[in-house]
């Protein structure tokens, strides 16, 4: 009888271009063009060079790019040092259950993909595999077993990261298992560190492990073939599944790209707060409120999570905090990365502002994450009180931005790193991505010269 760990390994090696939907092959190129964007520039902050860094003092063979840098390293060095980056920003993409995808399996698919020299359309095939095997897991996980403040995005992430890995280098049924049992003492994550550098190496680290556990079962590594199959469960959440057969059943049908699917974010932030910082600007803006006007300003949520933050020690942690998002959205009205900088959370207008949002729980909100919602109540010095509350935020993955949008966004971030024509280029190689011969065309495109 096959297990759950082996119906997994078999989706994977079985998976070839004819059989993925157009949908989630356009659905993929669009994600990819999305973080290299967000990587690149997520490799100017801090922790992007930090990792840089690292790369280059422990050194490798010169197999791989580390996009936006002239440093070539191994496969594995070079899948944390661009996952880091690519989330870096908390400007990555995100979908249900809440995780970051792309940023841990792309980095993982790209290196190997560069490093063995494969096709556009290999590399397309092997990271569809990656996002169906972290999502299938995650919602699995997620809809029969309670999360206990592990991150999700590192901890899934790197059995995608293994797939796609896995895939490229052309792993068997019997290997592909074995590396999942590899992955499986590598996985850790904790959401305790969101506000940090720590989430970003989330990133990073689940896409290396991917790469190091399918290239040491390439080579006759040994581990638990079937960790699907009670272990991880047990360990990570306590207890086994009951009907662990659902979630191979899903397998491909539909794709999880496709359905629930994949959202893209305007803002460089947790999408969570995507909400709150959109119902407070549908508010000011629909009421001409100025600052001045505000007395106070109360978010509605219907849990609080990590985010009832109202003092930051640095502006990363800006990034997840409810009273840092109405208070952007008034004084500013805009959310960009230069938002989240030190600079502009320590102004003295934002640590004000901030003193004037409290946060309650309302149980009549859905708590639903694919219908979840806040509202900012805000009361205004005239006694007046105004209230917004934006349901369905464009970049939400039932509201998936247009391509220039995603393009748009995509040239704004590339152009902090490299020239408007590699650029430009990329798009063009993106989009036709299943003709490219070599993804070398691509990783050439994304490199800096010495």
């Amino acid at each position: 009888m096959t297990n759950n760990t082996e119906s997994l390994a078999h989706f994977v090696t079985k998976l070839d271009y004819d059989s993925i939907p157009k949908e989630a092959l356009d659905r993929a190129k669009r994600q990819i063009l999305d973080i290299i964007g967000v990587a690149l520039a997520g490799s100017q902050q801090k922790v992007g060079l930090l990792a840089t860094h690292f790369v280059q003092k422990t050194g490798g063979t010169s197999d791989c790019t580390v996009w936006g840098t002239p440093l070539r390293s191994s496969a594995p060095q070079a899948a944390f040092a661009n996952g880091v980056s690519a989330h870096a920003l908390d400007y990555d993409d995100r979908w249900l259950p809440p995780a970051h995808p792309t940023c841990v399996t792309f980095p993982a698919t790209l290196a190997v993909a560069e490093a063995n020299r494969v096709s556009g359309r290999s590399l397309l095939v092997a990271q569809s595999a990656g996002y169906e095997i972290m999502g299938k897991l995650h919602l699995f996980a997620a809809s029969t077993l309670p999360r206990k403040g592990s991150h999700p995005t590192s901890i899934f992430g790197a059995f995608g990261a293994t797939a796609s890995a896995g895939k490229l280098l052309g792993l068997n049924l019997s290997q592909l298992q074995i590396a999942f049992g590899i992955a499986a003492s590598e996985a850790s994550g904790i959401s305790a560190n969101m506000g940090t550098m720590a989430k970003p190496f989330h990133a990073g680290h689940g896409a290396r492990n991917g790469v190091v556990a399918a290239m040491l079962a390439a080579d006759g590594f040994s581990a638990n073939p079937n960790v699907f199959d009670g272990a991880f469960f047990e360990t990570f959440y306590g207890a086994y599944p009951p009907n662990d057969w659902q979630f191979t059943m899903s397998l491909g049908n539909p794709y999880h790209i496709v359905n629930p699917g994949i959202g893209m974010k305007l803002y460089p932030s947790d999408g969570h707060l995507t909400f709150t910082f959109e119902s407070a600007l549908k508010a000011v803006t629909e009421h001409a409120i100025a600052p001045s006007d505000v007395a106070s300003a109360e978010v509605q949520v219907p849990y609080k999570g990590n985010f009832d933050r109202p003092s930051l020690s640095t502006g990363l942690e800006g990034k997840f905090s409810y009273q840092y998002h109405v208070a952007l959205a008034v004084l500013d009205r805009t959310a960009t990365i230069a938002s989240f900088q030190d600079e502009r959370a320590f102004a003295h207008d934002i640590t004000e502002f901030m003193k004037k949002v409290t946060v309650r729980i309302d149980p009549s909100l859905p708590a639903n994450r694919d219908f979840m919602y806040h509202r900012v109540k805000i009361r205004l010095r005239d006694g007046r009180e105004v209230t917004g509350a934006e349901r369905l935020p464009r970049g939400h993955w039932r509201y998936p931005l247009q391509r220039a949008e995603y393009e748009g966004k995509f040239r704004e971030n590339a152009a902090r790193v490299l020239q408007k024509q590699n650029v430009e280029k990329i798009i063009e190689i993106v989009n036709r991505l299943e003709d490219l011969p070599d993804v070398r065309v691509l990783t050439d495109a994304l490199k800096l010269s010495d």
